[in-house]
């Protein structure tokens, strides 16, 4: 079966254009998932950016029905168009998370689309007064800690331009497995500085409010 994901770029435009904590595996485990039905609707944030969030229905065979799944189907629509994700919420310590996957692309031949690897990333959730808040682990705090020597967790640096090599250049790929990142999660993961991006000597949220639609 054909794997269609979609280009992390197209996820970083509406995330004020910055970057998120990306992991080559999934942060939770089977059994750590939740299923919340306040989670499903339309929704949308202070961009005016389109939220869907669905049940996932899990294919079972060819010529057998489909069959609900403790996962989400996120579409996002915004003025650059439409991004999917599958997603999975679950609780670590009496914390909401929700891990997010890329699930569709549009590229121009197969070609192209098999050399490209989904990556997780993460944020927060709260579920309170009606409206779900998200708050995005940002890359450069990540960054910050691996340069202070503060974590040592399996991960590589890749440049996001293949012209481009300096170390400004790089984002980071966690590659530990799931268990190494739930340590991580639990020993760093309540730092506030995780979900601040530093541009032009300002400080902004990497926080979303989704309101019903």
């Amino acid at each position: 079966m054909k794997t269609r994901i979609i280009l992390l770029s197209l996820l970083m435009i509406f995330l004020l254009q910055g970057c998120l904590v990306k992991s080559l595996h999934p942060f939770y485990t089977e059994n750590d998932i939740i299923f919340k039905k306040e989670l499903l609707g339309k929704w949308t944030d202070k961009d005016s950016a389109a939220w869907e969030i669905r049940q996932h229905m899990r294919t079972t065979g060819v010529l057998k029905p489909d069959t609900p799944d403790n996962a989400y189907d996120i579409s996002l629509t915004d003025n650059k168009g439409t991004s999917h994700f599958i997603a999975h919420l679950f609780r670590l310590e009496d914390q909401l998370y929700l891990d997010f996957l890329p699930t569709d692309i549009n590229c121009q031949n197969d070609l192209a689309e098999i050399h490209l690897v989904p990556t997780h990333s993460l944020a927060k959730i709260d579920l309170s007064g009606g409206k779900i808040t998200i708050s995005w682990y940002n890359e450069e705090w990540l960054i910050g800690l691996f340069n202070r020597n503060k974590i040592r967790i399996a991960h590589e640096r890749v440049p996001y331009d293949p012209d481009l090599r300096d170390s400004e250049s790089m984002q980071v790929i966690l590659t530990a497995q799931t268990g190494e990142l739930q340590k991580f999660i639990i020993k760093y993961g309540n730092d506030p500085e995780a979900f601040k991006k530093e541009k032009n000597g300002t400080s902004s949220d990497y926080t979303f409010v989704l309101s019903p639609k």
